[in-house]
Order: C-alpha cells, then sequence, then structure tokens
C-alpha cells in the first residue's frame, strides 16, 4: 500500500529509466553518437541479502549520478563532482561500518555516513538553487534520503545496544 505522496524504490527506478530515455541535448556541431543503453542492476533480487542501509544508498548514488549527466557544465566540476563524490562516501563508509568488528569503529563510520548523508542534502539543495537538477529530483533525492537516514539510525541504535 503506498500513501498519496509518498515515493517508492520503483518510482526511483522508473524516474533512472525515463531520464535516460529521454532525449539529449547535443553540443553545437557534435555529432550524435549512438551508445547502448544504460542498464540498471536490480538490488533488491530475492537472492540479495543485504541490509536495506545499502540497498537504499545504492539506489540514491545511482539515481544521483545518473541525474546529474546531463548538468550544466559549468557546475560539473563544483557542486555536481561534491554531490557524486558525497553520495560515494555514503556507501564507502556503510561498507566499512559493516567489515568493522570494533563496536567504536564501526559507530565511527556510521556517523560517517551520517555526516556524508547531512553534506548529500546540503549540496542537494545548492544544485537545486544552481538549476542543476529539478524540483522533482530534488524531492526523489530528499525521500531517498529521508529513508536511508532512518535505516541508518536503526543501524545506530542496534549498535549501541550491544
Amino acid at each position: 500500500m503506498q500513501l498519496e505522496g509518498q515515493i517508492t524504490l520503483e518510482d526511483i527506478e522508473n524516474e533512472i529509466k525515463a531520464e535516460l530515455n529521454s532525449p539529449q541535448q547535443l553540443d553545437e556541431g557534435a555529432e550524435h553518437a549512438a551508445r547502448k543503453p544504460y542498464r540498471i542492476t536490480d538490488f533488491d533480487s530475492p537472492r540479495d541479502k543485504e541490509m536495506a542501509v545499502f540497498t537504499h544508498a545504492k539506489k540514491l548514488s545511482e539515481y544521483i549520478f545518473v541525474i546529474t549527466e546531463k548538468s550544466p557544465k559549468k557546475l560539473r566540476w563544483s557542486i555536481i563532482s561534491r554531490l557524486q563524490n558525497a553520495s560515494v562516501d555514503v556507501i564507502e563508509n556503510l561498507y566499512k561500518a559493516n567489515f568493522s568488528r570494533d563496536d567504536e569503529k564501526r559507530l565511527q563510520y556510521q556517523r560517517n555516513a551520517m555526516v556524508s548523508l547531512r553534506l548529500l542534502d546540503f549540496y542537494t539543495e545548492t544544485a537545486r538553487k544552481k538549476q542543476a537538477i529539478t524540483i522533482r529530483q530534488t524531492a526523489i533525492i530528499a525521500k531517498q534520503l529521508g529513508e536511508t537516514d532512518k535505516l541508518l539510525n536503526g543501524w545506530i541504535r542496534s549498535t549501541k545496544r550491544k
């Protein structure tokens, strides 16, 4: 059951597919080069035993890379690269936390992932203000950030209980 206004992982996948299938704007004088269609792997397969926080973070990162592919050139080496790097930092810190056996180190990596999520939120808002991404894309990122944040907070609470 989906409440009105809620965005699901399926909605994000559909949005990514729509972004990839939309006509590309060509540079002046540039020839249209054919390329293979981008295939998005499904992280939600039944064989996948990964925690939900990883799945949401990966979907978020993947979505950010897809939507920023068409961003203005003048912003690609500033806010866009920071947005992309922060999304990868979240996943990197989640993996470090998952493989850490020391609870103190695990908590530190989880907190680093939380900081990266907060930075990702800031970079998203800045990219929106600079018109590098649309309002709809910002809403989808915000929804995924909220879900990832909620799942990460639950993981942090369970780590603290040990």
